[in-house]
Order: C-alpha cells, then sequence, then structure tokens
C-alpha cells in the first residue's frame, strides 16, 4: 500500500513539475477545500475544491486573513500584492463557516492588484454562474515561479492558472492561465494544463488525505 501511495505521489510531483506548478509539501484538509502547501514558496502550490450553487449573503467585512498552525506565509505588508483568494471568499459566502475557512494564508497567493482585481475576479464570477446549474471541480493555484539572480525561488508567481471540470460530464469548461502583471494582465487558455491535470488526476489530488 506503501509504495502505491508514493508511486502515485512520485507521478503527481512529476505531472505538477512539467506544468511549472511547484510542488507541495503537505496536504491540509480544510473540510470544504484542500490545499496543497509549499515549505518553498510559503503558501498554496494550489487548492482544489468542489462547488455547486455557490454564494450567499454573509458580510466578509469582519474577516481577515490569518496563518494555519505554524506555516509561515508571505509578507503582504507594504508588498504592493493582493492577498489573491484562491477559493473565492464569495463561493462559500452562504454560512460563516464555510467564508470564515477560506480567510487563511494557505488558500491566498501574492497578486496584483491589476490581476485580482480584474480578470481573475471576473471568472471568479462567471464560475459562481456556472455553478447554479452544474457541480464543478475546480482546482486553482500560481505557477511559473521565477528564481533569482542566486538561484532561489522567488516568492511571487509569474502566472496563476486556474481549471474547472463538470463533474457529471467529467469535460473540462476552463484551462486559463493567467499574467501576474501590474499592467495589462491577461489570461488566455492552455490546454497543456488540463492535458497534465486531467479529471482523473485532479479527482485523485482531491482525494488525497491529509498530511500536515
Amino acid at each position: 500500500m506503501r509504495k502505491l501511495i508514493l508511486a502515485l505521489l512520485i507521478f503527481i510531483y512529476g505531472m505538477l513539475s512539467a506544468q511549472n506548478i511547484h510542488t507541495y509539501d503537505y496536504v491540509i484538509n480544510m473540510k470544504y477545500y484542500k490545499s496543497f502547501y509549499s515549505k518553498t514558496i510559503q503558501g498554496p502550490s494550489f487548492v482544489i475544491y468542489k462547488l455547486y450553487k455557490g454564494g450567499g449573503d454573509v458580510n466578509r467585512a469582519s474577516y481577515a486573513f490569518k496563518g494555519f498552525k505554524d506555516l509561515p506565509y508571505f509578507n503582504y505588508t507594504k508588498s504592493g500584492y493582493d492577498r489573491g483568494h484562491l477559493v473565492p471568499a464569495e463561493d462559500f459566502a452562504d454560512t460563516n463557516l464555510r467564508l470564515r475557512s477560506t480567510f487563511y494564508y494557505i488558500n491566498c497567493i501574492p497578486q496584483t492588484p491589476n490581476l485580482n482585481r480584474g480578470m481573475w475576479k471576473r471568472y471568479e464570477t462567471q464560475i459562481r454562474k456556472l455553478s447554479q446549474s452544474d457541480s464543478l471541480l475546480i482546482i486553482c493555484g500560481g505557477c511559473d515561479y521565477p528564481r533569482s539572480g542566486s538561484g532561489n525561488i522567488r516568492l511571487i508567481p509569474k502566472n496563476c492558472f486556474k481549471i474547472v471540470y463538470d463533474l457529471k460530464t467529467k469535460k473540462c469548461i476552463y484551462s486559463l492561465l493567467f499574467e501576474n502583471k501590474e499592467t495589462s494582465a491577461g489570461v488566455k487558455t492552455e490546454n497543456k494544463l488540463k492535458k497534465k491535470i486531467s479529471f482523473k488526476h485532479a479527482m485523485k489530488l482531491y482525494s488525497m488525505e491529509a498530511t500536515y
């Protein structure tokens, strides 16, 4: 059994590396979503969750991001970057408990205001609308983390990605790559993402047990 789990982890790690998605160290089960946390980038490599009839009326004004246990996270203070939700707060705004679960640093990455409040938010809204009639499986995060001159990984992703599957048909609805730029942050369909993270692979990730 251990050999099978190890083989699965090696396969998934290879799959993620091929897409320039940073490998993770811990799987964290937040009940409503799973965060795949990387010590190297001090945040989530990606998160995965299911969504059906997302949205609600719970007010998020009283919530602020906080750390999860003793895991380090990116210092956003005066950085110029937004705390970019991966699981959107609005998706889980039907109850205080679900909404609160989205305000952890294991559920956000540094995004430029241009991206976070622009194209990223537009697709969040569109996906939430789709969830009113379809059950969705969503995986998203940062990718293409650049290296410094000394070879160290920088903590700000060059791009962000979002893949959305229809749970009933198993078909990919979106396979998107977003530029994490200060100005003119574009978005494009990136078929390599859905080829590397297929529905079957995404479901394996979703079913993985917590390791932290």
